[in-house]
């Protein structure tokens, strides 16, 4: 037992001066890198404090350190050997920023800056530490305040499984999109109501619950697949939960703060049920890890340490904002812009508007005017233009906004065959009892397109490029399809896009 013990304190004391030296060096590169990406860690910290959806961003870290601190005992034994691959790494998740950067899609630029701590870790560490470390160098990445993408199908799946457990009680109920109807009261689907924050808060809690208490590795993916699907099921049931009881209480419970203090006891229950059904075939008690001897090989794997390799991370991480800062710098925006001028279309005289109103905060310039043509058709236009985009000026943005003030959107699809024009994302908008078809593309460096992916491509690689391209918005708020391709065939939209840019 004494022999033992001292050879496990040889070990100790060998690895002694590696780990303080990659200690020392790792504490200097990050610096370096916070320094370097100081806004996108700001930008992410900002989210976490004003988005409650993502306030777990800020115990990501300490869980992290943490877990680290939890395998103390093993990690003394081993030593820290650089790896020089890991700078392959760093250079990907390096140019990953460049191109968000590029493209100002914050959430790429932010899921880039954790990519980049990662692979410092690794490199600074050595593949046989950070091997042992591989879940909870994982977890950083839920500090990434991502997840508004799934919303739209969120509300959609909770709309389409209440309205089935509405038929199936014998419950007469009208569907439409997000939009639900019993006869004593309407209910909306709404993006509060999808369940995105329960879902991201699910996945986390399963990850951690699941790294804790499973040695086996497909009892850790079959829980965490249980995480992920067990809130969105839960959703739809507390949707129809919600209906159910207004359709008893004819509308008298289930409404304004009773309705959140039922979601909320809802999902607690929820959670608690996950939790035990985790615990139920649980490998070990939480925080109990099985004791990794960490061997010969651990401490000959990698490489001894080079100061000269550690300043080339350092330049690799400098590359990027270096770049980003001579050759995609933003022009100065200079004071107001002038009015939008409408298009001369063929065949239509400009109309009056309805009480439609689009909000696009970041545009430079903004129209919004209507068009009447033959056959009294009607239509209205609206475009948003950019001089050219930058983070909160662009045409893809989250608080961009085609339905406007007392609109939803009830269905949301892709419509082809108009005349001059690629396809169109077409929106059904209702408001009471009417309706409206917004037909609506994206611009961006003389080129339409209706995929906001596509959109920021066409973005990132002019911008990579050193150009920053003039961008719109443009939207067709019409009562049928075919009123809009009539309007498109008298319409020179791309050469009236092109001449407000020069």
């Amino acid at each position: 037992m004494t022999q033992r013990a001292d050879v496990v304190r040889a070990e100790e004391l060998a690895a002694y001066p590696e780990w303080t030296r990659a200690l020392a060096w790792f504490a200097g590169l990050f610096a370096l890198l916070v320094a370097l990406f100081h806004d996108v860690a700001g930008a992410m910290v900002h989210t976490w404090w004003t988005n409650v959806t993502y306030n777990h961003g800020f115990f990501v870290l300490p869980v992290s350190l943490w877990l680290i601190w939890l395998r103390r005992d093993m990690l003394r034994r081993m030593t820290p050997r650089q790896e020089p691959l890991a700078l392959l790494a760093l250079a990907a998740m390096a140019g990953g920023w460049l191109i968000g950067r590029a493209g100002d899609v914050l959430a790429v630029e932010e899921v880039a800056l954790v990519g980049m701590l990662v692979a410092l870790f690794v490199f600074v560490f050595g593949r046989a530490v950070s091997r042992r470390l591989v879940f909870p160098l994982a977890f950083l990445f839920f500090m990434v305040p991502v997840g508004d993408a799934l919303i739209a199908p969120l509300q959609d799946f909770t709309a389409r499984f209440a309205v089935e457990l509405l038929r199936w009680s014998g419950i007469p109920v009208f569907h439409d999109g997000i939009m639900i109807e019993i006869p004593n009261g309407l209910y909306e689907v709404a993006e509060a109501c999808a369940g995105i924050r329960f879902l991201i808060a699910n996945v986390v809690i399963s990850a951690l619950f699941a790294h804790l208490a499973y040695d086996s590795r497909w009892k850790f993916w079959l829980f965490l697949s249980i995480g992920f699907t067990l809130p969105i099921v839960a959703n739809g049931f507390r949707a129809y939960g919600i209906i159910l009881i207004g359709y008893w209480s004819d509308g008298k419970l289930a409404a304004g703060v009773d309705h959140l203090i039922y979601g909320w006891v809802f999902f607690s229950i929820v959670m608690i049920f996950l939790l035990m059904i985790g615990n139920s075939f649980a490998d070990r008690r939480l925080g109990d890890f099985p004791e990794a001897r960490a061997g010969r090989d651990a401490a000959s794997r990698g490489w001894p340490w080079r100061s000269r390799t550690a300043v080339l991370a350092a330049l690799v991480l400098a590359a990027g904002p270096a770049y980003a800062w001579t050759v995609m710098a933003p022009p100065e925006v200079t004071g107001s812009e002038a009015a939008l001028p409408p298009p001369a279309v063929a065949g239509w005289s400009l109309g009056g508007v309805t009480d439609w109103r689009p909000s696009f905060p970041g545009a430079d310039r903004t129209l919004l005017t209507g068009f009447e043509g033959p056959g009294q058709r009607r239509i209205e236009l609206y475009v948003a233009h950019y001089r050219h985009q930058r983070q909160g000026a662009e045409v893809v943005y989250h608080s961009n906004r085609l339905d406007g003030a007392g609109w939803s959107r009830v269905e949301s699809r892709t419509l082809d065959g108009l005349p001059e024009m690629p396809p169109a994302q077409a929106d059904r908008l209702v408001r009471g009892s009417r309706q409206r078809l917004v037909l609506s593309w994206y611009w961006v460096g003389g080129r339409f397109t209706a995929s906001p992916y596509q959109a920021k491509l066409y973005q990132s690689i002019a911008t990579l490029l050193g150009v920053r391209p003039a961008a719109a918005v443009v939207a067709l708020s019409v009562e049928r399809p075919e009123d809009a391709a009539a309007f498109l065939q008298g319409a020179a939209l791309d050469p009236w896009l092109e001449s407000l840019s020069e």
